[in-house]
């Protein structure tokens, strides 16, 4: 393997383990600000619910609520 290869295995690997752990990284974020379950609760404007779904999805009771909570009044 002549320099040039080397050093491009080594820029690789190096791409690769930044991105696991920018990845951790981010995980450890999120998990602490959907520990808060103000930021559980689809209201306007919370840019986290989405993502606070995929780590702590509401159960069918929750979302039977929320949405009778939010439906127009006559339903």
């Amino acid at each position: 393997m002549n320099t040039p290869s080397k050093l491009a295995a080594l820029a690789l690997a190096a791409l690769i383990l930044c991105g696991c752990q920018s990845t951790q990284h981010n995980q450890a974020e999120l998990a602490q600000i959907c520990a808060n379950p103000a930021n559980r609760q689809p209201t306007p404007g919370n840019l986290y619910y989405d993502e606070c779904q995929a780590i702590h999805p509401s159960s069918q009771a929750q979302l039977s609520k929320t949405h009778f909570q939010d439906a127009p009044a006559g339903y």
